[in-house]
């Protein structure tokens, strides 16, 4: 294995590296490169979000959360980045760290629509029938203003299934 000090390589280099490596399939490839790129720039964002993807598709989650909070701390405000660790979060059981950065990926980009949809199916999980409507309603008008009907008619059918489960009603949300 070649480290990052024994190469001329940059942390862009190993960051592209990475990318390539990934594209071809190989998972740990990709994530030996993105690890290069972070040990020679802790702060490359990119390379911590791809690294987490990958760990991700590795189903080796708890290194996946470990780099989507590192990404966090060097862009609070980057909402794909809380998405990515609500998302895996939840894979993790950790249901309250999931609520929070799916709130907190819709309070940055109030137009994502699959964070307002996992948002729900993270409330629906636990029962929380009121909120998991709220959040699927909003998905669905996003999806519709968005254009993506395969997701509106699947909000549609699972409100109509929710709706029913918790003895609830859409006139029980004017204001969604």
């Amino acid at each position: 294995m070649t480290t990052p000090t024994e190469s001329s390589h940059s942390a862009e280099d190993w960051f592209k590296i990475g990318l390539d490596r990934g594209r071809a399939g190989d998972n740990q490839g990709a994530i030996e490169a993105y690890n290069n790129a972070v040990e020679l720039d802790p702060t490359h964002f990119k390379a911590l979000m791809n690294l987490g993807i990958r760990y991700g598709k590795l189903l080796m989650n708890v290194k996946a959360l470990d780099s989507f909070k590192k990404a966090i701390d060097l862009k609070p405000d980057d909402a794909m980045a809380h998405y990515s660790l609500a998302l895996t979060a939840n894979l993790c059981g950790l249901t309250d760290d999931s609520i929070k950065h799916y709130k907190e990926a819709c309070r940055i980009k109030p137009a994502f629509a699959e964070a307002y949809s996992n948002l729900a199916t993270v409330y629906y999980q636990f029962k929380q029938g009121r909120e998991a409507i709220e959040n699927l309603l909003i998905a669905q008008k996003l999806f519709d203003e968005q254009g993506n009907r395969q997701m509106v008619a699947t909000a549609q059918s699972l409100l109509q299934d929710l709706y029913k489960e918790f003895h609830l009603s859409r006139e029980d949300f004017p204001d969604a």
